[in-house]
């Protein structure tokens, strides 16, 4: 399976862009895929910042922001805020690992979901409209890269809680894979650094890295490990962490 191939699973699995049908993909490429994951997010993370520029040439920057983080949701299908809600029902809401589970499969949303995504997307629209310009299209898209980069340290260092349907227990997402995952995200904090700011930039990692050590630490006691649920609950603290992380330094 060459790298291209595992770059659409990758875009396949965590985006609805087209990418000319489906990918057929093993067990073992739909793992490695994981390392495009931060790739994605450059891709997620440019459209978005793409849809803030265009709407603030005529709409005020406020409602350019909302454009932006909607237009995030619309790349990808909600699939994030998704597992935040249902994480956030079931690691907060179950009285047990397998009542969290039962609660998780639920696609009802509860109150406690409700409330992480509220809380969520008015942290990252109240980052924005704090930010200039330039800050908000390169600091989009280093959230978007870094935050599913921060998937892929979950999957490389947690096992998987279920024992049915598990897509990231075998095989693990080796070294090698990982290195090739931050070399990416390498490239994204460098052109962060320069228009974000050095100090604002290494906060905002720290805080996202920081939040997704807690928060993995607090679903492997009480699960056993990570659910589809939990990598996109990952992605949108993380993607929030670095947000707001960034405002320390300003």
């Amino acid at each position: 399976m060459t790298s291209r191939n595992e770059f659409n699973i990758a875009m396949q699995f965590l985006t609805r862009l087209p990418i000319g049908g489906e990918v057929e993909h093993s067990d073992e490429s739909f793992a490695r895929s994981a390392r495009f994951y931060p790739a994605v997010g450059l891709v997620v993370g440019a459209i978005a910042a793409a849809v803030y520029f265009a709407a603030d040439v005529f709409l005020p920057n406020n409602v350019s922001a909302f454009l932006a983080l909607l237009a995030g949701v619309a790349v990808t299908g909600g699939l994030h805020e998704d597992g935040l809600a249902d994480a956030a029902d079931g690691l907060i809401g179950g009285r047990d690992r397998d009542h969290s589970l039962d609660i998780m499969r639920d696609s009802q949303i509860g109150v406690f979901g409700v409330l992480a995504l509220i809380f969520a997307l008015a942290l990252n629209w109240s980052v924005l409209m704090a930010w200039s310009d330039w800050e908000v299209l390169i600091g989009l898209i280093a959230a978007h890269a870094i935050s599913r980069h921060m998937m892929t340290e979950v999957i490389g260092r947690y096992d998987y809680a279920r024992s049915d349907n598990a897509k990231f227990s075998t095989p693990d997402l080796g070294t090698e894979d990982q290195t090739f995952a931050r070399l990416w995200t390498l490239a994204v904090i460098i052109a962060s650094v320069f228009f974000v700011g050095l100090w604002a930039t290494v906060i905002g990692i720290g805080v996202a890295a920081a939040l997704t050590s807690g928060f993995a630490q607090y679903f492997s006691r009480k699960l056993g490990g990570f659910t589809g649920d939990c990598l996109g609950a990952t992605q949108q603290i993380a993607m929030t962490g670095f947000l707001v992380g960034t405002l320390v330094w300003g």
